[in-house]
């Protein structure tokens, strides 16, 4: 058992089997979140199996060798504690939060359900109708359905990342119990894990503990597949949906998870169009009231990302809309950004920041996320750093680098144009 220093009250700690824990001390907190995140998100699925990774997550609850699904829910009722799960483009996290005295229960279940789920048959059917109710739910949702046909095109090729992580009705309806069991025990192994726990711990106690819980089988020593890079598919697109609203996506490739350019992007995209204060919310919303929702945002994949501007209007103001934001886009590209939006920006990041901390699980789901993207692990204080160093110049350098009109991808879904 190796441990490393991060920052004040933050440890790594690296067990013999290549399981890495992240622990912050948080004194003054009566509670802890802790949870296991494993590389295995939809990206990782097999092209023939669409969804098994989610479906996993829905089946460990199921029932384990030594627990039913009954006693797993009571055990963690009987301590006071929340216990959930979530299943992204690159990873599956378990996580549970628990006053202070039942941090122990709470790592023996999470232990035992992510590592030594059952797998009953009768289960699996059960569940089955279950994940496909909720990919019914999805289809019958315009917006969700929306996203899913803009990611489903997002990207050259039949790329991995194009898969919507519920999957589809067929796959789910024909999995086996091999193959998830298959699935199950190519990803969840200690060089593809890592534990966080935040708030009330002591880092050696919870080392300690951990090691004696987190038993995983005998790993194969195969390493995880890498993934397989992806490209921006560019272009104008549209697809045709009966809907009553058009829904209109701007589509830029953005930096990977673990790139410094991540900072100055983000900086930039809460002056675009981050919140009330935007640029496109202020001219869009505000200013003409042709959209409720209208909003950007940065997503980082582990090798690359989307600066993705979103927009939901009436199919009659499809084009006024697309003009506003193209003129908003030539603004960042022909006017420096003043330095007092450029601050406003900042601050609003920096806020959200100490408000995320104020939590156990969004400091655990901070740390968690740098460690699946094995990226450096920063302290608050660093990261306000790299943020106040975006300037003027700083800021059109990353404009320059990533918003480029004729390599966007404008895709929109609704009614027929």
């Amino acid at each position: 058992m190796v441990t490393r220093r991060l920052y004040a009250r933050a440890h790594e700690v690296q067990l013999e089997d290549g399981l890495r824990i992240l622990i912050e001390e948080v004194p003054q907190s009566r509670s802890v979140s802790v949870g296991l995140w494993v590389r295995a998100g939809s990206r990782d699925d097999p092209p023939d199996v669409p969804g098994i990774s989610h479906f996993i997550e829905h089946l460990v609850f199921k029932g384990t060798m030594q627990r039913s699904a009954a006693q797993i829910s009571r055990e963690i009722d009987a301590v006071g504690g929340h216990l959930n799960a979530a299943t992204g483009k690159e990873s599956t996290f378990y996580y549970i939060d628990v006053p202070a005295d039942g941090l122990s229960t709470s790592l023996d279940v999470l232990g035992d359900l992510a590592l030594r789920p059952r797998f009953d048959p009768q289960a699996i059917d059960l569940e089955r109708n279950v994940v496909l109710e909720e990919i019914r739910g999805t289809l019958d949702d315009p917006e969700q359905s929306a996203y899913d046909l803009f990611a489903q095109g997002a990207w050259e090729g039949a790329h991995p990342l194009s898969r919507p992580v519920l999957g589809s009705q067929q796959a789910i309806a024909s999995v086996n119990r091999d193959q998830i069991r298959s699935h199950h025990g190519a990803f969840y192994r200690p060089d593809n894990a890592v534990l966080v726990a935040c708030g009330a711990v002591d880092r050696r106690d919870l080392a300690t503990q951990a090691a004696d819980v987190f038993r995983f089988d005998a790993p194969s020593h195969a390493p995880v597949e890498a993934h397989a890079s992806a490209s921006l598919r560019r272009g104008r697109f549209h697809h045709d949906r009966p809907t009553g609203q058009t829904h209109i996506y701007y589509a830029f490739a953005g930096p990977g998870a673990s790139h410094d350019d991540r900072f100055s992007l983000e900086v930039v995209n809460s002056v675009l169009g981050d919140g009330p204060s935007s640029r496109l919310f202020r001219s869009i919303r505000e200013d003409r009231g042709l959209a409720y929702v209208v909003s950007s945002h940065v997503t980082c994949y582990s090798d690359c990302g989307l600066w993705l501007i979103y927009a939901g209007v009436a199919p009659a103001t499809v084009q006024p809309v697309i003009e506003l934001v193209a003129e908003e886009l030539e603004r960042l590209c022909t006017e420096p950004i003043p330095e007092e939006e450029l601050e406003l920006a900042k601050a609003k990041l920096r806020g959200h920041l100490i408000l995320g901390l104020e939590t156990n699980g969004n400091r655990a789901a901070r740390l968690a996320s740098a460690a699946i993207h094995e990226r450096l692990i920063l302290s608050p204080e660093e990261l306000f750093a790299r943020l106040d160093r975006v300037d003027p110049q700083e800021a059109k350098r990353v404009i320059a680098r990533y918003l480029h009109p004729d390599e966007m991808n404008l895709t929109t879904v609704g009614p027929a144009k």
